[in-house]
């Protein structure tokens, strides 16, 4: 246990990263994934709460969907922040990969909270956004790439010494 998380949380931030190639290249994955859902939700005009989401767009004055949009654009503005550490992360200090999966365990959860504190059910939406099908997806799949991370490293020769 404490190979792992010394692995996870390491005294020195650096370039030299023994988990798993599967962990490294799931890395990727979720830096794909996390890079395209931040561009959608800062750069688009509704944040994709319309286009992709499917939310019903809501009348009103003033435009309820004005302030919907902005607090999307919002949630964007720090999933670029979480892109830019996972960049810094994969260009200088893959050492931490591990600690990116806990991050990404800890997103996913508390997103699971926000739900259940303010659910928001089926009637807003035209359909199932692709962000509630992905939750539970990307949390499993953030649990076993940070499983495969920490059992490959803490195996490691070199790591023991």
């Amino acid at each position: 246990m404490a190979n792992a998380l010394e692995t996870i949380f390491p005294r020195q931030a650096n370039n030299d990263y023994r988990g798993g190639t599967v962990a490294f290249y799931g890395f990727l994955l979720v830096i794909a994934t996390h890079a395209f859902s931040a561009i959608v939700h800062y750069f688009t005009y509704d944040s994709g709460k319309v286009q992709i989401a499917g939310m019903i767009p809501f009348e009103g004055t003033p435009d309820p969907d004005a302030i919907i949009f902005a607090f999307g654009g919002n949630a964007g503005a720090w999933e670029l922040i979480i892109l830019m550490l996972y960049g810094l992360v994969l260009w200088r200090y893959r050492n931490l990969i591990p600690l990116m999966f806990v991050l990404v365990i800890t997103i996913g959860l508390l997103r699971y909270g926000n739900g259940i504190m303010h659910p928001i059910g089926p009637e807003y939406f035209e359909h199932t956004p692709p962000a509630r099908i992905a939750a539970l997806p990307q949390l499993l799949f953030g649990v076993v790439m940070l499983l495969l991370a920490v059992r490959q490293s803490t195996r490691s020769p070199a790591h023991a010494a």
